[in-house]
């Protein structure tokens, strides 16, 4: 037997089946995902508050994802949460202000899809400090969206706030 895995195949021990409301939960958080994801693609153009607008977008949808998982997210965690992210974000930014289109639109939908992707997981995860662990899914879930832009842009809530965009979204 491997003495690493517990079967003599060595093969890791399997997770437990997800529960109905498990699985559930993660549907609505990849809808979710999704949603903001549509979002990104029609706010991030606006004018001048295009790139505040799409922050607002990310800190909504983290709070929302939270809030599937029945957890409180407070200002100070959804803060340390951005601020782990925050080079990729700074580049979000800087890229979003310039006003064209076919360059805005694929980078604040790629980025917008890989926060909701590490959220996902560091909500998952416990909400720990230390964030390098989830470059690699920020890379990853970026060129998911790359690949195929056009399968993010229709959703039929695209032009729906996720949430009231004046508002701490914590609130």
């Amino acid at each position: 037997m491997d003495d690493s895995t517990g079967n003599e195949s060595g093969e890791a021990a399997r997770e437990a089946p997800r529960t109905p409301e498990e699985t559930e939960r993660e549907q609505k958080t990849d809808a979710l995902i999704r949603w903001a994801t549509a979002r990104a693609g029609v706010i991030v153009v606006a004018p001048i508050i295009g790139s505040m607008a799409l922050m607002a977008n990310e800190a909504y949808m983290v709070v929302r994802m939270a809030k599937l998982q029945g957890i409180q997210l407070s200002s100070s965690a959804l803060g340390g949460f951005l601020a782990g992210l925050a080079g990729t974000l700074a580049g979000q930014t800087l890229a979003t202000t310039f006003p064209f289109p076919p360059l805005q639109i694929p980078i604040g939908m790629s980025v917008t899809y890989a926060v909701g992707k590490v959220a996902k997981a560091w909500l998952n995860d416990g909400m720990p400090k230390n964030m390098s662990k989830y470059k690699q899914v920020f890379e990853e879930s970026k060129a998911e969206v790359r690949k195929d832009p056009d399968a993010f842009k229709d959703h039929p809530d695209k032009d729906k706030p996720l949430g009231d965009e004046s508002q701490d979204p914590t609130a």
